[in-house]
């Protein structure tokens, strides 16, 4: 089967690249460049992606060199069934910088110039800084992907050959050195180990991509439990129209962790957010907001340490985001 217009080969690496865009959040307002090259007949392509809550640049190479083509089903349960059951079997590698610049400067505010801080609560516990940190747990880190990475083909009514959807499936081992507590940076080595399995339906009208990820997190502090982990994310936009149905034109994202000492039950960490869009000229904009709860040990800026016993916590978060 070929395309009218484009060798497969070349479909398929542009449906890479596009994935490559999004492989690691979801879709806000942001700057994005990309490239590929091709090395001994190796795919080998770059991007960066400048973001106000995820920006990140990578790099990612094919490992194997003949690569299985992947068409497009109905069926996506299927589908992406076959891709996480081949990627056991890494295909591509990748490794990416992030940086999370909301949560950075939020963090660096309250530890740095708390007084400054304080000045924008406007109710309680509620502050405005700290409302758009975006609920992530380190101003940046590092990753590396081992697994698959397809771009699903199918033919249109013109008989040409097309990118219907594109995934990814495989290892992800993050680390980094500064992690966030009470919206504080605290000095700590991190890692984090999770299965990724992530899909993206490329349609002109209807934008919609979902990432499941099932994995532990070390803390790498004595203070804080380490963590089993669950965490979905599914964005699903109507580009152009109106759909007040709460599943469409949303934004949703769950996360969930377990502490895996023996001596701790209950859930430590759960974060959810949901935010809904409206058509405005070529975009889809929106507002999200979000909820954390912790139930562990506190940190206090002012005393630099953490409490000796766990407390629960609740934080209210805002992220506006946009599509087009």
């Amino acid at each position: 089967m070929k395309s009218k217009f484009f060798p497969i080969n070349n479909i398929r690496r542009l449906g890479l690249l596009v994935f490559l865009i999004i492989i690691s959040g979801s879709t806000v307002t942001r700057a994005q460049w990309h490239h590929h090259w091709t090395v001994s007949d190796r795919d080998l392509g770059t991007a960066i992606t400048l973001d106000p809550y995820h920006s990140y640049t990578s790099l990612f190479y094919q490992i194997q060199k003949d690569q299985p083509i992947y068409i497009y089903q109905e069926n996506e349960t299927l589908m992406y069934r076959d891709l996480l059951l081949r990627s056991y079997k890494p295909g591509y590698g990748l490794i990416e910088f992030t940086l999370y610049p909301s949560t950075a400067v939020s963090a660096w505010i309250e530890s740095s110039h708390k007084d400054f801080y304080d000045e924008f609560t406007v109710y309680k516990d509620i502050n405005l800084i700290g409302s758009i940190s975006g609920g992530y747990q380190e101003p940046w880190s590092v990753s590396l992907f081992a697994g698959q990475l397809a771009a699903f083909l199918s033919m249109n009514d013109e008989e040409e050959l097309i990118i219907a959807a594109s995934g990814a499936s495989g290892l992800v081992l993050t680390g980094g050195a500064y992690q966030i507590f009470n919206n504080c940076l605290v000095r700590s080595n991190w890692y984090r180990v999770e299965w990724k399995l992530k899909g993206e339906s490329v349609d002109d009208s209807v934008a919609y991509d979902w990432d499941l990820k099932l994995g532990y997190r070390n803390y790498g502090l004595r203070e804080i439990s380490n963590t089993l982990l669950l965490s979905f994310s599914r964005n699903r936009m109507h580009l152009g129209r109106f759909d007040w149905r709460w599943v469409e034109n949303s934004m949703n994202e769950f996360e969930l962790q377990l502490p895996v000492s023996h001596d701790e039950t209950g859930i430590s960490r759960f974060k959810i957010i949901y935010g809904k869009a409206i058509p405005f000229w070529k975009w889809m904009i929106g507002l999200g907001v979000g909820v954390i709860y912790e139930n562990r040990r506190q940190y206090d800026a002012e005393l630099k340490q953490f409490s000796p016993q766990k407390e629960k916590s609740w934080n209210l978060f805002l992220m506006p985001f946009a599509y087009w």
